[in-house]
């Protein structure tokens, strides 16, 4: 049995405030939004659910999220009359059509291509391990994502360089998305069999740039995280030998570790955004209605009044509990069943092909991203014992 003592990030409320993990974080913390203003962190998970699951009050942040990001103030509201917002970003009517469209294609495009993306974890995976000593960012992350994104969305390599770029470099969304539009453009007047295209033939009357805006959603918020909820389950089991061996000999384990990394490694330290429709109450702060709000996601998925021993790494903790790492409700990620499929699949390739494996460097000198929104590695030095 584990001992739960895996060294992992600490979350963003613990290296923004002096506080240590032992102590409670605030309910509710108002922070500076860019040039959105001031809005609130919410670190509670049960505070966070209530919100997620509530539309009618609290909205997608829509025009409000590209100025937390990237747009200057005194282009801001030039730039909101020409926006255009993903399925994550709408509400309402729209938001359903939407979300239909691509619920409809992603299931029948997984169908399609499991198989060759299972396949593809393999091969990528068995390579790695021949390696004997590598870094799983660069041998394992890199490439999963990769062909996720090749199989899936059909992306080509510059594209996966520009949404990665964007992910942990500050690309500029915008920019970003003019470079999507170009490739959206091509592709509707040359199909391929991927699906993008399958979602302009199932939604013809979403236009290049609405097109753009969910194929850089599905990129960024599935593949990538995918790519890190991996690498991030590699570094908790490569602390935990107890696991290993627990994982490799009962393999009806693996649902409930890959659960418990989602919550105690997410690959989203602050990634949701809502914003009040109304005017609400939230911890002890009255809210007027046009307010932006972040989910702390990684403070609430280790929040102590919602999880016994919340700051413990526990694979056999099981899956009678929810994390906040894919949001909740209407505006759940979409990917959810894909990420679940290649990861568990990863690990499990990783885990029957090693006896062991550890890090080749002390938890303490790993480097993170520097980002607000991921918790990704930039590398992840090991060293691997292969079964025979």
């Amino acid at each position: 049995m584990s001992d739960g003592k895996i060294l992992f990030r600490g979350t963003l409320d613990e290296r923004t405030v002096s506080r240590s993990s032992a102590e409670p974080a605030a309910t509710v913390v108002p922070m500076r939004m860019g040039t959105a203003g001031v809005g609130l962190l919410v670190n509670d998970h049960g505070e966070a659910t209530r919100i997620l699951s509530d539309v009618e009050t609290y909205g997608s942040a829509g025009e409000l999220m590209a100025s937390v990001f990237d747009e200057p103030a005194e282009s801001h509201q030039d730039a909101a009359s020409e926006a255009v917002f993903a399925v994550n970003q709408t509400d309402g009517e729209e938001h359903r059509r939407v979300r239909r469209a691509l619920r409809r294609v992603i299931d029948a495009r997984v169908r399609d291509v499991s198989d060759q993306l299972v396949q593809d974890v393999q091969q990528s995976i068995e390579s790695a391990l021949a390696l004997g000593r590598l870094d799983a960012v660069a041998s394992i992350g890199v490439p999963v994502a990769d062909s996720v994104m090749s199989r899936l969305l059909g992306l080509d390599a510059n594209l996966v360089s520009a949404l990665r770029n964007a992910v942990y470099q500050g690309y500029p969304v915008r920019e970003l998305d003019a470079t999507l539009v170009d490739w959206v453009r091509d592709r509707r007047a040359h199909p391929a069999d991927d699906l993008v295209s399958d979602l302009m033939a199932e939604l013809p009357s979403l236009d290049d740039r609405q097109v753009a805006a969910n194929t850089r959603l599905l990129a960024l918020s599935g593949v990538e995280v995918l790519a890190a909820l991996i690498t991030n389950g590699i570094l908790c089991l490569a602390q935990d030998p107890a696991t290993q061996s627990l994982v490799r000999e009962d393999e009806t384990l693996l649902p409930g570790l890959v659960h418990e990394v989602q919550r105690y490694a997410s690959p989203i330290a602050r990634g949701i955004y809502r914003m009040t429709k109304r005017s609400s109450v939230i911890g002890k702060y009255s809210v007027p209605a046009g307010t932006l709000l972040v989910i702390g996601v990684d403070v609430c998925n280790r929040d102590t009044s919602a999880f016994p021993d919340a700051h413990r790494f526990d694979p056999t903790r099981g899956r009678d509990f929810e994390h906040l790492t894919f949001g909740r409700g209407r505006h759940s990620c979409l990917g959810i069943p894909v990420t679940r499929l290649i990861a568990m699949q990863a690990l499990r390739v990783f885990l029957s092909g090693t006896t062991s494996f550890g890090l080749t460097v002390e938890p303490s000198e790993l480097r993170f991203h520097e980002t607000m929104v991921m918790n990704g590695l930039v590398e992840l030095p090991i060293w691997v014992e292969c079964a025979d």
